[in-house]
């Protein structure tokens, strides 16, 4: 009798234990899932059925892969964002929760200024590194009136975020794609809004990152300079000139690094706000562009 497909997953399992891979038994329900393209919550009812080749094959392909540090997010070509399912690949970052807590504290911070009226429900916003295009096609898509850019300098990342806005065609009349080094093709006093997860981690970090991160995901867009802060400096200075008064600039940044940004802050911004994710980490900035 062949094997069924729960005997070959546990087979699968082990050989990613051996490799010294964590939560086994999460990475291979869900290459599982993927191949037999069900819910990984109907998984078990497929459990019994004997694996076919072609099953068989392609789980040992991802395993190998998997075994060989690459990221499991890369290997299935898609992962959760929000509500949303992003295409992923190895030109972009691979979209994180403590990310969506950045996006969900600045969609509050956005409906209390449009409650406010400090800004208007059709607002113009940027999305500065946008990889995926995870928070500003999560922005568009939270905010209906909003027209908005998904800005990167990388072209691969911008190649995946076009993937993904193709998925959801009904933004492409308030959503473009802008080749840009962080806001410097952008015109100034032009923005209600600036979203952005930049690079933050210390240079002298990369080398102790887990494997699938610093031999898998693009340097690019890990690489924050010697302190970790060299992009969101820069970022600080060219927001300053692009956000229209009033505006806001909403960042994530690394754990450690508030106090370092407090001290880059000038009386460019007022009401700044600052806040942690669920893990207690610093996690993320909220600044007003000051009145003229």
């Amino acid at each position: 009798m062949p094997d069924t497909i729960h005997q070959v997953m546990a087979q699968a399992r082990g050989r990613l234990a051996e490799a010294g891979i964590e939560d086994v038994s999460f990475n291979v329900n869900c290459m599982a899932a993927a191949i037999l393209g069900v819910d990984i919550g109907h998984l078990p009812l497929h459990w019994p059925d004997p694996a076919e080749p072609d099953f068989i094959d392609r789980l040992n392909q991802m395993i190998q892969r998997r075994c060989a540090n690459e990221p499991l997010q890369y290997i299935l070509r898609s992962w959760g964002f929000l509500d949303m399912t992003l295409v992923t690949r190895s030109g972009a970052l691979i979209p994180r929760p403590e990310t969506e807590e950045v996006f969900e504290a600045a969609a509050q911070a956005i409906k209390q200024a449009i409650a406010k009226a400090a800004l208007p429900a059709n607002f113009w916003f940027a999305d500065v590194g946008t990889g995926t295009g995870a928070l500003g096609l999560a922005m568009a898509r939270r905010f209906v009136e909003a027209r908005g850019l998904l800005v990167d300098i990388s072209s691969a990342a911008l190649a995946v975020a076009h993937e993904n806005l193709l998925v959801y065609q009904k933004l492409y009349t308030r959503v473009g794609i802008v080749q840009s080094d962080l806001l410097a093709a952008v015109q100034p006093e032009s923005l209600h809004v600036i979203i952005s997860n930049p690079p933050y981690v210390n240079r002298g970090d990369i080398a102790a990152l887990m494997p699938e991160v610093r031999d898998h995901e693009p340097h690019l867009a890990l690489d924050g300079g010697t302190f970790g802060l060299d992009i969101i400096e820069r970022l600080l200075d060219q927001t300053a000139e692009k956000l229209l008064p009033g505006g806001l600039l909403i960042f994530e940044h690394g754990h450690g690094q508030r106090q370092g940004i407090m001290n880059l802050l000038n009386n460019s911004w007022r009401d700044c706000k600052t806040g942690d994710d669920l893990c207690g980490r610093e996690r993320w900035f909220i600044l007003t562009r000051s009145q003229k």
